[in-house]
């Protein structure tokens, strides 16, 4: 974008990119004009008996205004021909040394030192140009600027200059260099810099306000042993006397294997006699990999008589572990089963896909029991914080239900042709029949579709029944039904309905 949007004229140079600025690059422009035109004034005035100075400077600009992303005010020039929404007003002038300490900070205005940034050491004209952005001309300034930590680590952020820059120049304790960055805890480090001095009692380092040992130090490096108790990353601070110096950031490489849950991959609720999977939730929260480690599961019974377990001769089993403390409160315990299994290497911040995590049990005998999963219980892995790394459930199994009875035997009637006796009569006589379970739950008998009446009682093999009524002879099977089950004779009976003529004789039967 281009300051004008009217048309050059010949040989009119382009004009320059009209670029966005924040207020603090033009006040730093404008002051430096205003100082090269002391200057020149200054030269000028040195044949002269009479002294010039800049009184005032006044400037309205109008500009657009917008805040950009991380908060700062960003400015543009309005191009010419155009009009702003906002006027920027601003005036510069004279101040009084009086005026300039009435405004300062209420801390020492004056160190003594009266020397040039340029006579700082190792000092950049980069880094001088910085400091004067801040305010910092000399230094005497600088050292009023940073007269407490935070004072140091403000002028850091606001100049963009590394704080241990700073620290070299005010001749303060600073940290250049951690070496390693990160290490397990209880590792060796080695922390570079300057103005330590060379007295171990007078050198504290803390990593994460955690007191390290101090194995030696010299005026420009200490080596110190990690602290054990560390877990994850923060910032490592020494202190010289009464001297804090500036912080770097470290990291503590640690596995943290944490047993989240177990969960019973088998369907619920557990009956005696079932087979069931239990799945341990285990991951890897630290910020370095797990090489591969041990896991036990370990299987107890509540509240039964402690007994021997029987002998394991498997090479991976180990010899199951009783609690006979005397102290312990609640219920007894015995430990049935426990095993180690061997887990291969595991991610940071992974969760755990190994067979290990796995295990399956037949539970014989009802009861209540509880069920322990535990990552390296040798302690053989650096876990940070071993207090997470068991999860106990518990949980019960149910008898078995008792076992139906068995259904009830069906009736059987014999071979024919000795189903019934006799084979043949008519309404009102006995009938025998013959066969076995005939005496199963109610019993009921029918002539066909009709319905019989039972003489007595009858017994798993026979049945006494007298012969219904019939409007009509015929053949017509006999049914048996009880609580078992029906059963229908093969034979057939043979029903005789009398005839009577007359005087009310029976001459003979008529026959379906």
């Amino acid at each position: 974008m281009t300051n004008s949007d009217r048309p050059l004229t010949p040989n009119e140079p382009p004009a320059l990119p009209n670029d966005e600025w924040e207020l603090s690059e033009l006040i730093q422009v404008i002051t430096a004009e205003l100082d090269q035109a002391q200057d020149t004034l200054i030269l000028k005035s040195q044949n002269r008996r009479l002294s010039m100075m800049v009184n005032q400077l006044n400037l309205d600009l109008q500009v657009d205004v917008r805040r950009d992303p991380t908060g700062h005010l960003m400015f543009r020039t309005v191009a010419p021909g155009q009009t702003g929404a906002t006027v920027l007003k601003l005036g510069f002038t004279p101040a009084l040394d009086t005026q300039v300490q009435e405004t300062r900070k209420s801390i020492d205005l004056e160190t003594g030192d009266y020397r040039r940034l340029e006579d700082l050491t190792e000092i950049q004209s980069v880094e001088i140009q910085k400091l004067k952005t801040v305010g910092i001309h000399s230094v005497n300034d600088l050292e009023v600027a940073t007269q407490t930590p935070a004072m140091l680590t403000e002028i850091s952020v606001k100049s963009g200059l590394d704080e241990a820059r700073l620290r070299l120049w005010r001749e303060l304790p600073l940290i250049t260099q951690i070496k390693p960055e990160s290490g397990a805890p209880g590792s060796i480090v080695v922390i570079d810099g300057a103005n330590f001095g060379a007295r171990i009692d007078a050198v504290e380092v803390y990593f994460q306000d955690k007191l390290a040992k101090v194995l030696d130090c010299t005026n420009t490096r200490i080596t110190v042993e990690m602290p054990r108790n560390l877990v994850g990353g923060g910032f490592l601070a020494a202190k010289i006397g009464n001297q804090k110096t500036n912080t770097l950031p470290w990291r503590a490489d640690t596995v943290d294997l944490n047993v989240q849950d177990i969960m019973i991959d088998s369907p619920t609720p557990i009956v005696q006699g079932q087979e069931v999977t239990f799945r341990a939730i285990l991951s890897n929260q630290g910020n370095v990999d797990a090489a591969g480690f041990e896991v036990s599961w370990e299987l107890l019974q509540v509240g039964v008589t402690r007994l021997p377990l029987p002998d394991r001769t498997a090479p991976t089993m180990l010899q199951a572990l009783v609690d006979d403390s005397d102290d312990i409160q609640g219920p007894s315990t015995q430990s049935i089963y426990r095993e180690l299994y061997s887990h291969g290497s595991l991610r940071s911040l992974q969760q755990s896909s190994d067979n290990a995590v796995t295990f399956k049990y037949k539970f014989d005998q009802p009861g209540i029991y509880r069920i322990s999963f535990m990552a390296d219980p040798n302690k053989q892995t650096f876990d940070q914080l071993q207090t997470n790394n068991q999860f106990i459930r518990e949980f019960a199994v149910n008898a078995l239900p008792p076992p139906p009875p068995p259904p009830p035997p069906v009736p059987l009637l014999n071979p024919s042709p000795n189903q019934f006796a006799p084979r043949s009569g008519k309404a009102g006589d006995t009938v025998t029949l013959f066969g076995r379970n005939l005496n199963v739950g109610t019993v009921s008998i029918r002539f066909g579709t009709v319905a019989a009446s039972i003489v007595g009682a009858p017994t798993a093999t026979q049945i006494v029944v007298r012969v219904p009524t019939f409007s009509r002879g015929g053949n017509v099977p006999i049914t048996v039904q009880t609580g078992g089950g029906t059963v229908s004779s093969t034979d057939v009976f043979s029903v005789v309905v009398p005839v009577y003529y007359g005087s009310g004789t029976a001459i003979g039967g008529n026959l379906l």
